[in-house]
Order: structure tokens, then C-alpha cells, then sequence
């Protein structure tokens, strides 16, 4: 929970170094809090179709994103930074095949931190 808190209070810090765990917890945390409510969206029935392209908006979900993803850009960016890389490499996420190295590099690889 210490590193939860961590990245909570950090919450729109881009400098500085962030560790393996607490990048790795916090990860795991935002999936799960993330999952619990696309769960509970779906069981309530709360998934409303948008106007435009009929894409379904589950607002449980859709919040719990909007919530985690300045912390989480934030921790990825510090935790780059402990592995001496720039925070701009970051946005291979984008990319979509991105994400495998960023998920490599934050996950499995020692920093100095």
C-alpha cells in the first residue's frame, strides 16, 4: 500500500525516480481498480450507447480512467528516469506495440532507485 500512496501523493511529478515496485504495484492496483469497475458496470447495466458512433460508455470505468492516468503517465515517467532513460519514451504507449517494451523496462528491469 506504501507504494500506492506514493504514486497518489506524487500524483503529477515528472521528475525524479521511481522504483521497480512502485511502479509494478501501482500498475497492478490501477488494473484491478480498473477491472472491479468495468465489472460492476456491466452487471448494473450501466453501458449507454454514444450518440455518434455507438460506442458503448461505461461512466464507473470511463472515471476510474480518467482518475489513473495522469498518476500513472507520472510513475511511468519516474520510473524511466531510474533506469536513466528519458520520460519522453513514454509515449511508445501510444503506439500500441509500444507498450511491450515500456511494460519490459517497468516491470522486470533493475533501476538504480
Amino acid at each position: 500500500m506504501k507504494w500506492i500512496a506514493k504514486c497518489f501523493k506524487k500524483y503529477a511529478v515528472f521528475n525524479g525516480r521511481a522504483g521497480r515496485d512502485e511502479c509494478a504495484y501501482f500498475f497492478i492496483f490501477v488494473t484491478l481498480v480498473q477491472v472491479s469497475f468495468l465489472t460492476i458496470d456491466l452487471i448494473i447495466g450501466w453501458g449507454f450507447e454514444n450518440i455518434i458512433d455507438g460506442v458503448s460508455l461505461l461512466p464507473l470505468f470511463e472515471t476510474s480512467r480518467l482518475l489513473t492516468a495522469l498518476p500513472a503517465f507520472a510513475v511511468g515517467v519516474r520510473r524511466l528516469h531510474d533506469l536513466n532513460k528519458s520520460g519522453w519514451w513514454i509515449l511508445l504507449i501510444f503506439t500500441g506495440i509500444g507498450i511491450i517494451p515500456i511494460v519490459y523496462w517497468c516491470c522486470f528491469i533493475n533501476g538504480e532507485e
